[in-house]
């Protein structure tokens, strides 16, 4: 079995980690809405990846 990757370890998402995702995507949004065209494109996907990964996070029974 030496072709086998060891198991990834299992992290349970903390609350503060889709806020912390939130922040950072709305950061880019305005960071976007000051930039010239290129930079704008690079921050909408930067904007787009931290909302997909706060969207990918489980919901939390708190």
């Amino acid at each position: 079995m030496p072709n086998q990757t060891p198991p990834q370890p299992h992290v349970i998402p903390e609350p503060e980690d889709r806020d912390y995702l939130l922040k950072r995507a709305d950061q880019h949004r305005r960071q976007g809405e000051r930039c010239d065209d290129a930079s704008r494109t690079i921050h909408a996907r930067f904007q787009r990846m931290y909302e997909d990964r706060a969207a990918a996070l489980p919901l939390t029974d708190d």
